[in-house]
């Protein structure tokens, strides 16, 4: 079995695995016009209610209960005695209720001077979820309650069991919030939003009858901006917007939201795009398939649909698709009957549907899903060198299996691998090797979860489970980018320029990033509660930022440098854990200089793609600067016989050059004396060097200055 922490302060998150991202979220079965989205203010706040007075929010890791207006207002903070820690909340048109992840039901009384708590209710189950049912047991009422992926359990005002939906017949796996709808034609439903993958935000609807999904979902996400990505509490309530029944609930310390409940009721004909599998990188000159998936998102049964696709917004290429039966709230698998025969570079795709049973769609909103993929030459296809960053933490148990799984595999296989980790602020306090910028990629990969693996932006699983054969697939996957990179630190300052030289075999795009990291190779003194010792490839700096360097687009075969610059400041602290984070400006959490190299590689920064990565060689220096201060020109670049350079020399020194290869081997001295002051053109001989690119070191009066040269 394969453990996993998720992440907890604010949040509280179904302990599951994140989704991956290469599919359209659950397409919108009817309208579903948000009425309102008002903000929370407080983290941690996850529960949600409404009297049709005012809304009540509730934060499951505290006592604290928070009030506010129908048009979000807030007004007030207070708490039940003897209640702390409340989930989902469920109102009878009397009491509020609610559980926290016991037992017991607590009837409380919130609109009174001292809000007071009334009674408690033993159920057979864990109560997380609840919602009010007024017509069960005869009318007397009772609650339909359930934990993350238990049975959804309805009992009376004693607790005693009136009926049940098994979890095998809901299929729910992550369940925070529910609401009971006796308002829908053909009902009556739950309604159940989730808080953790595979779904996150999206609301389910659950048939009553027949306890299974009936298909209608909606991730709340796709039409409300917010930053969380968890659901919390789910409500039903008439007349909060006036002559309409809205269905409403909580994105997790964000927003309270509100929909009219009688748009989400689906069209008749809606069929929609809801995936594509087109590969990235396609071959010029060869039939790629375009193939995918739609979905019936209406009532009637599809039997035939218009089927379409155009290449960089070209003519419109249709397959009219017949003799499918469809029904609603199924999904078809499609390869289009014509191929798409690609060119070199960087292509926009677009594929939708059309004319369902020859009728107009009623909802075009999701008939399009939109891809993208490089043309690429088979013949200039370059060894990849996968890129395997890792999420994890020292307060972590479950980390101590995925990382000595993923030693073990980096020992199984030298030099076919790039490493990083990223130390987590969480279980617990955290890591003290925890920086901001590892925080910036732990968003950018939506990570809830440690230990968390991605190999070249994909894969998002737990490091315990990747195996030898996921490191075959990805040595083997041939890449289109060469990349070779140098670091030189000054031993003194702790000052480090990185080169980067990148050779593209196919177009970038705009979206391409170039991303440096600075790692310390072994680190011990960041030991936390796990038992781990010895750690490796910790991420200490990322070179500008977390966010990268935007390098795109470029075109294919022209070979370009791009330098980054970062001075280690102050001297080594040591952090208690993570919530007193190194502050780069004033200090740092090198233990040993002399064990750190520069991590580099280059990402589609829409699609998480990366295209190449490397390691750095290193070279230690007395000071170092960026080399545009001293070399103002090299040419030719690339070059096969001689190279130029022009040095510029504020005084008169010594000038020599060391000539590596991308691997740090040293292949040449070259020492030029004393040059005088002014810019001197210092020419080299390379008509004895193999092909390849090669970085030119030149120590100018102790200071070293380095520039790529890619040699034909």
């Amino acid at each position: 079995m394969i453990f996993a922490q998720t992440y907890s302060p604010a949040n509280e998150a179904a302990p599951a695995s994140a989704t991956n991202n290469s599919t359209k979220a659950s397409s919108a079965k009817g309208n579903w016009t948000v009425q309102f989205t008002y903000p929370v203010f407080t983290t941690g706040t996850a529960g949600c209610e409404t009297d049709g007075v005012n809304f009540y929010v509730a934060r499951w890791n505290t006592d604290s209960i928070f009030k506010y207006s129908l048009t979000g207002t807030y007004i007030s903070k207070f708490s039940v005695p003897g209640v702390s820690g409340l989930r989902d909340l469920a109102y009878d048109g009397h009491y509020f209720y609610g559980g926290k992840a016991t037992n017991l039901i607590y009837k409380m009384k919130f609109d009174t001077t001292v809000p007071s708590l009334i009674g408690q209710i033993t159920t057979p189950v864990v109560v997380r979820n609840i919602c009010y049912n007024p017509a069960a047991n005869s009318g007397a009422g009772g609650f339909w309650v359930g934990n993350w992926a238990t049975d959804l359990v309805l009992v009376s005002r004693t607790g005693s069991t009136l009926a049940t939906i098994p979890a095998a017949t809901h299929g729910l796996l992550s369940t925070y919030g529910t609401a009971y709808d006796n308002v829908t034609p053909g009902g009556p439903y739950i309604w159940a939003i989730s808080a953790g993958s595979p779904a996150n935000t999206t609301i389910f609807q659950i048939s009553v009858a027949t306890g299974m999904q009936t298909g209608l979902s909606h991730d709340v996400t796709t039409d409300i901006t917010a930053a969380g990505n968890l659901g919390g509490g789910l409500w039903i309530q008439p007349n909060i917007v006036a002559g309409t029944v809205t269905l409403g609930g909580l994105i997790q310390n964000d927003v309270i939201f509100g929909y009219d409940l009688a748009s989400v009721i689906p069209d008749t004909f809606d069929i929609s795009v809801s995936s594509l599998n087109i590969p990235n990188l396609v071959p010029i000159g060869q039939n790629v398939n375009i193939q995918g998936s739609v979905e019936n998102n209406g009532l009637s049964t599809i039997t035939a649909f218009h089927l379409n696709y155009s290449i960089d917004g070209g003519a419109a290429v249709t397959q009219n698709v017949t003799g499918v039966s469809i029904p609603s709230y199924t999904s078809y698998s499609f390869t289009h009957s014509t191929a798409w025969m690609p060119t070199s570079g960087f292509h926009n795709i677009k594929v939708w549907t059309s004319s369902p049973n020859g009728h107009a769609d009623q909802n075009m909103s999701n008939d399009t899903l939109a891809s993208s993929a490089t043309g690429y030459n088979p013949s200039s296809s370059v060894q990849r060198m996968p890129l395997y960053e890792t999420f994890t933490s020292s307060t972590c148990a479950p980390c101590v299996a995925g990382n000595i799984n993923m030693q073990g595999l980096y020992a199984n296989n030298p030099n076919k691998y790039v490493a990083i980790k990223y130390q987590m602020s969480w279980p617990g306090n955290g890591d003290p090797y925890y920086t901001l910028e590892g925080y910036d990629r732990r968003v950018y990969y939506n990570v809830s979860s440690v230990p968390h693996q991605f190999i070249d932006g994909g894969y998002d699983g737990n490091s315990s489970s990747v195996l030898q054969s996921d490191f075959d697939a990805a040595y083997s996957n041939p890449a289109f980018v060469d990349m070779s990179a140098s670091l030189v630190m000054d031993t003194v300052t702790h000052h480090f320029t990185v080169g980067v030289y990148i050779d593209p075999k196919i177009d970038l795009p705009a979206s391409a990033r170039l991303f440096v990291g600075i790692v310390e190779k072994h680190t011990s003194n960041n030991v936390g509660t796990n038992g781990e010792t010895d750690f490796y490839w910790v991420m200490k700096k990322m070179m500008p930022d977390g966010n990268g360097k935007v390098i795109g687009p470029k075109t294919a075969g022209t070979g370009f440098a791009e330098y980054t610059n970062y001075k280690f400041n102050g001297n080594y602290r040591l952090p208690a854990n993570a919530l007193s984070p190194i502050n780069n400006a004033t200090e740092n959490s090198v233990e040993e200089f002399s064990d750190v190299i520069a991590v580099c590689w280059i990402q589609n920064y829409s699609t998480k793609e990366v295209y190449q990565s490397c390691y750095s060689s290193v070279t230690l220096g007395i000071a170092d600067q960026h080399p545009e201060d001293i070399i103002s020109a090299t040419y030719p670049n690339p070059a096969s016989d001689i190279v130029n350079f022009n040095i510029k020399m504020s005084k008169n020194e010594k000038v020599a050059l060391n000539i590596v290869t991308a691997s740090g081997q040293k292949i040449k001295d070259i020492d030029f004396g004393i040059q005088n002051t002014g810019v001197q053109k210092l020419s080299v001989d390379i008509s004895t060097l193999e092909s390849g690119v090669y970085f030119f070191k030149f120590n100018v009066g102790g200071a070293y200055f380095m520039k790529p040269v890619m040699i034909k």
